[in-house]
């Protein structure tokens, strides 16, 4: 398991698309706020909200792949939210969405609203 965020695998918008069109066994995670999230979101995306300390993510499986993404230029949330979820709830299958919600809303990339 990764011990800092620069070691957590990224993964590029295009990958990230292939992979849903795919109907591939992931969960997408986004770490907006609630509010952020209900305006718009990647579909099928998961909201587990930034904080200095996540509760525990009952919504998220163990075994399953997690792409987790932020609007931030560097994925400084997302890898926060990785990092917490290996340290603290041994989850051990992360990726990063390279430039997060930024990057895929620049590439034109569907997005959902609401739950």
């Amino acid at each position: 398991a990764p011990t800092s965020p620069e070691q957590m695998q990224r993964i590029s918008a295009e990958e990230l698309l292939t992979l849903i069109n795919g109907r591939a066994d992931i969960v997408i995670v986004d770490n907006n706020p609630n509010s952020a999230y209900d305006m718009g979101h990647i579909p099928g995306a998961v909201n587990v909200p930034w904080a200095v300390e996540i509760e525990s993510p009952t919504n998220l499986p163990v075994d399953k792949l997690l792409i987790l993404y932020c609007p931030c230029a560097h994925e400084e949330d997302a890898s926060d939210v990785a990092m917490q979820l290996v340290e603290k709830y041994d989850y051990d299958r992360i990726m990063l969405l390279e430039g997060g919600s930024l990057r895929w809303q620049e590439l034109e990339y569907p997005m959902e609203k609401g739950e």
